[in-house]
């Protein structure tokens, strides 16, 4: 039997604090309120073609030079076309310097499925 913490080893490589994944309506929440900074780890195409407003743009194929810097404590959400991009890299994005980092489960696709709007060119 597996234990939960081989489940959540999906989530960060050893000696990485694991990412959480929260849904699209608290990343919304949170968002709006100014709790936290959206961070888009697609390539620029993939924002172009459409984004959440207000996300910033930190393609992971350039991440370290794009990533804004972390205020202390601050707080990201990372997102992808449907969270399998950030679940792939969460070890990479736990180490980015965030107070708490977290992964948009579902990633745009849940964002769009909930009606929360976005924007496209």
């Amino acid at each position: 039997m597996k234990s939960l913490l081989n489940v959540f080893s999906l989530l960060g490589q050893t000696g990485d604090p694991p990412l959480r994944e929260i849904d699209a309506a608290t990343a919304r929440a949170w968002h709006e309120r100014g709790d936290c900074l959206l961070i888009d780890v697609r390539e620029d195409a993939e924002h172009r073609a459409e984004r959440i407003g207000g996300a910033r743009l930190a393609p992971l194929s350039r991440l370290e030079q794009a990533l804004p810097s972390p205020a202390a404590g601050a707080k990201a959400v990372f997102l992808c076309r449907s969270g399998a991009r950030t679940r792939a890299q969460a070890g990479r994005l736990a180490r980015c310097g965030f107070g708490e980092a977290y992964i948009l489960a579902g990633g745009i696709a849940a964002w769009k499925a909930c009606g929360f709007p976005v924007e496209r060119d």
